[in-house]
This record gives structure tokens, sequence and C-alpha cells, in this order.
């Protein structure tokens, strides 16, 4: 019988909030200089972070059917959510016309189309060793930036830009980094780390709205942007090891949500996609309302996490618990 690590399922709580909270306060992170320094501050590493950790889990590619479940686990799940969320927003904007297309990901649909590319690519990368594969993929990272991406074509952009952290953990896989982490001996250095970054962004950044270079979606203009993205990868793998060293390791009640991470992510759009056309939304406005979208996120994180309405989509599919499953993170 295997026993899950509550450390890594409390990481991915933490992550999977904070992916619902960045996502519920976007529309209004430019009404304030907190609200677009928090924004800020959660995508230096919560996606590097969430991508680091779906790389340490992915070691089974020299076992057979890998690529099968790379098909059942992946590829049919995008069809699947990416055609529904097509349905969905032709429903919720009459206003527009959304037709069926399967190269250009839905909003957040663009990690699954990724996560199918880190899958296909970690076999190659994997022959090579760290010291050759993580400096190639760095490289095709900050390559990809003089690329213009026509309508997010496969989500290369991200899929390239996010890669090294795929493949950095993948590789940790074959240290003892997490055990060291779990150990919390810098917990407070990692704490103050934190808070000095924060001051930091919101001092340098606070009311500029630069979440297009978070994302690796925006294209180089001159050749002095290499420093940025390479400065941006530097800074969010500290981070990321920031955050893992503050992550606790006992089991507690909101363990077993992240443990069903990757279901809050794709039902989570549902939700705030439909809040953000309701008239709740347009009175948020202040710092009371600010709040309310804190709570909203975790509401949402538990309902879509919640044992019940996970059971309740794998009941129509039964194959899915071994076949056609949502498990990207083991």
């Amino acid at each position: 019988m295997n026993i899950r690590d509550s450390f890594f399922d409390n990481a991915k709580f933490i992550l999977i909030f904070l992916v619902v909270f960045g996502h519920i306060i976007s529309p209004y992170r430019t009404d304030h200089e907190w609200l677009v320094s928090i924004y800020h501050f959660i995508f230096i590493f919560h996606m590097p972070a969430f991508i680091l950790l779906a790389g340490h889990f992915s070691t089974n590619f020299n076992k057979k059917g890998y690529y099968v479940k790379i098909f059942t686990r992946l590829l049919v799940p995008y069809i699947i959510l990416q055609t529904i969320y097509t349905l969905f927003y032709s429903q919720l904007y009459l206003s527009s016309n959304y037709t069926l297309q399967y190269f250009t990901p839905r909003w957040a649909m663009w990690f699954l189309l990724s996560m199918i590319a880190w899958k296909i690519l970690l076999p190659i990368f994997a022959k090579l060793k760290a010291i050759h594969s993580i400096p190639l993929a760095i490289a095709l990272g900050i390559g990809i930036g003089f690329i213009e991406i026509p309508e997010r074509f496969l989500s290369l952009d991200r899929t390239f830009y996010f890669f090294p952290f795929f493949l950095i953990g993948y590789y940790l896989t074959k240290t003892d980094f997490f055990e060291r982490i779990k150990i919390g001996t810098h917990r407070t250095l990692a704490a103050s780390f934190l808070v000095l970054l924060f001051i930091g962004i919101h001092l340098l950044l606070g009311g500029i709205d630069a979440s297009s270079i978070l994302y690796g979606t925006y294209t180089f203009s001159s050749a002095l942007d290499i420093l940025s993205r390479t400065g941006i990868y530097i800074g969010s793998f500290l981070v990321t090891i920031a955050f893992f060293s503050l992550v606790p390791k006992q089991k507690y009640i909101f363990t077993g949500i992240g443990k069903r991470s990757f279901y809050v992510y794709i039902l989570h759009g549902f939700i705030i996609k439909w809040f953000f056309e309701t008239s709740l939304s347009q009175a948020v406005n202040s710092p009371s309302g600010y709040i309310l979208l804190v709570l909203l996120s975790g509401l949402v994180t538990v309902i879509t996490g919640n044992r019940y309405v996970v059971k309740a989509i794998q009941t129509p599919f039964g194959y899915m618990k071994e076949g056609l499953s949502f498990r990207l993170f083991s």
C-alpha cells in the first residue's frame, strides 16, 4: 500500500489556491498597487512550482504504455475540456462567436497542452546529463521569446518557457532535495526572503502590469530581454525553493484537496468566468471587496476539490480511474 506524502499534497493545495486567487484578482489587478504587487508575487512562482512538481512525478517514461497514457490522461481530457469550455463560453458570452478549435487552448487549458509536450520532450532530454539538458532547456525557453506565436498556437511560448522547471523537477528525483527541504532548517530565512521580495516588487512594480513577462507570452523587442528572462528564471527558481521550505509536512484538513488539485484546476474556470459576468463582481472596487475575493477563492478551491464533487465527475466515466484519469501529479 502506497502512503501519500502530505508534504506534496499540502504544497499542491497552497499552489492551487494561489492559481484560483490569481485568476480571480486578474481583472482587478490594475485597480490598486497592492493588488498588482500580490499578482506579480504569485505569478513569479506558483506555476513554476506546480510544473516542477509535475516533472518530479514524471519518472515512468521508460515503462510500457507511457505514450498511451499521454493520450488517455492528457490529450483526450484536453479535447473534452476544450470542447466544453468553448460551448460554455458560447453561452456565457452571447455577443461573441466561439468556434471549436483545438490548436489554441481556451484560457487555463494551455497547461494540459503544454503538459503533453513536456511529457514527450522528457525522455529525449533525460538521455542527457542535467548539466547539459537544463541549460539547453533554458536556452529554448529564452529563444522562444524571439518568435511571435500567432494566436498562442499550441501554447508553444508557455511550453518552452516553463519546460526548464519541469525538467528540473525530474532531475530532483535523483537528489535528496525535498527530504532536506522538509527538515525546515531554513524556514526563517525563506520567509524573510519572500517578505523582502514582495516589498521589492511593490516598490519597483507596484503601478506596472508586467504580467505577460511572468506568463512567458511576450515577444522580445531587443537582446536586453534575454537578461530579463534569465533574471526571471533565476528569481522564480529561488522563490520556488523558498516556497517549498515553508510547506508543512503534517496532514491537515485541506491536505486531501491537494490530492485532487487537478480537478480544482479544470473546474474553477467555470465558476470564475460566471462570477465575472455578475453584478457582484462589478461591485468589487474596495479593500472590503478584495477580502471577498480571497474568501471566494477559498470557497471555490474547497468546492471544486471536494471528494464528492470529484466522485460525481468520475462516476459517469468509471473507466477514468484506470484509463482516462485526470492525474498529472502523483
